[in-house]
């Protein structure tokens, strides 16, 4: 726990846990606190929470006791999941912890605290269990872990089980309110709550304590390996790539860890399959590539790059359909018709097409998939990718290298050269004349 006299933000739904921890809380008289409550907008009682709060904070006023500030606030997760092609349950959770940062940076919180018990550890473990997790997933909901670089979030009630609490609140006549959708059997949590483990505990006496005690055992060991992850996850991460030199020889256990810190630096979801396939990645030849969520990842010589795989949906493509001024992205180009230059060479942002080859309109755009051209003085065609590797440019750069082109297929890529169907030539009565600089 923060030392005393620490601001700290306490999460309370209003149920019975967090209204025991909240009281807990505030006759310790130990801690600056900050109650936070979020309705999710899901039950239409759910209002009904958010008064019995203000009711418990007016009953610690008149008991001389002191609540800490009141944060309510109503959201629609609803809409949340929908936008973000997800459950209620997971845009709740995500929506919940983003709230909770942003309150705790606004009142300079060291810690926010939530009423996780261990009931709930005991679900975790067992819910994790069945969907095949590996040993993060066994070791349950953790204790303690980082919120924001200046907070973190504790679970100081993680040894408790759920009766206990419901006592303590008894005995000091103490209301909550239950919330309907956790008698729903629907949700796999509730199913397993309500049925799985009543039913193991009668077969087998003292399962939820075992899948406790096993879930301590892996965090125990996780805290250990965490440790040798974090010494190879700074000396390896760049800033769009991660080296993998030494990473291969590493235990099993320690590279899915690695993994995990990749896949949340990311912010891609945390899934054991995405973990393989960063483990297959990083061990196979030079060259392989693969996407997940928005991010491609090539294995190079010694490291694994990582770009957008949705470059073409941020950056549109711009039409140009004559002499002008335009703008792509951060780049921009200047158009114009003139007559032959004297001197053919020019700079490397700048070019003369022979008119005549040119098809209006023009587009602005980032290479298609596979798409060939004919480099001037080329024998043949390549594709625009491999063109631009044979000539040393990153595959970062490559795939944020933009092309000028008209029906018929590439005319310039700016900055390198035109095609050899554009190149002016001793019957060539007009050029069209290219310019390209970036802000």
């Amino acid at each position: 726990m923060p030392p005393a006299g620490a601001t700290v933000v306490v999460a309370v739904s209003g149920g019975a846990d967090s209204m025991a921890l909240w009281d807990l809380l505030v006759r310790a008289e130990r801690w600056s606190l900050v109650i936070f409550h979020l309705n999710h907008g899901l039950r239409p009682e759910a209002h009904g929470d958010a008064e019995l709060i203000q009711q418990r904070a007016l009953y610690y006023s008149d008991q001389k006791l002191k609540a800490g500030t009141l944060v309510c606030e109503q959201s629609n997760i609803s809409a949340l999941a929908a936008r973000w092609h997800c459950s209620s349950e997971t845009a709740g959770r995500r929506h919940r912890y983003a709230r909770l940062a942003d309150i705790a940076h606004r009142h300079e919180a060291t810690a926010v605290l939530t009423a996780h018990h261990l009931d709930d550890q005991i679900e975790t473990v067992l819910a994790n269990l069945l969907r095949g997790a590996g040993p993060v997933g066994l070791s349950g909901i953790p204790r303690r872990r980082p919120l924001t670089p200046t907070c973190v979030v504790l679970r100081p009630l993680l040894a408790i089980p759920r009766e206990q609490l419901r006592d303590y609140l008894l005995q000091r006549a103490l209301d909550w309110r239950e919330d309907s959708t956790n008698t729903d059997t629907r949700f796999t949590r509730n199913f397993l709550r309500h049925q799985v483990i009543p039913g193991l505990e009668c077969g087998v006496p003292g399962i939820g304590e075992a899948l406790a005690d096993l879930a301590e055992r892996n965090r125990n060991q996780i805290d250990l390996d965490e440790d040798l992850v974090l010494a190879a996850w700074k000396r390896s991460l760049g800033e769009e790539d991660l080296m993998v030199d030494g990473i291969a020889a590493m235990p099993e256990r320690l590279r899915l860890l690695l993994w995990r810190r990749l896949l949340m630096h990311l912010a891609l979801p945390m899934a054991r399959r995405h973990l393989r396939r960063l483990d297959d990645l990083a061990r196979g030849s030079q060259g392989r590539r693969m996407t997940l969520g928005k991010w491609l990842f090539t294995r190079r010589d010694l490291v694994i790059i990582w770009e957008s795989s949705t470059l073409h949906e941020l950056l549109p493509v711009v039409e140009i359909p004559g002499p002008g001024e335009y703008h792509h992205g951060r780049e921009h180009l200047l158009v114009w018709t003139d007559t032959p230059p004297a001197d053919p060479r020019v700079l490397p942002g700048e070019a003369n097409l022979d008119l005549a080859t040119c098809r209006f309109p023009l587009v602005w755009r980032l290479p298609y998939t596979g798409e060939r051209w004919v480099a001037f003085g080329a024998p043949g065609s390549q594709t625009v990718s491999r063109w631009l590797a044979n000539r040393g440019v990153e595959m970062r750069e490559r795939h944020a290298t933009t092309v000028l082109a008209d029906i018929d297929g590439v005319v310039w890529i700016p900055g390198h050269t035109i095609a050899e169907r554009c190149r002016v030539q001793e019957h060539t009565s007009a050029v069209l004349r290219l310019v390209r600089s970036r802000t």
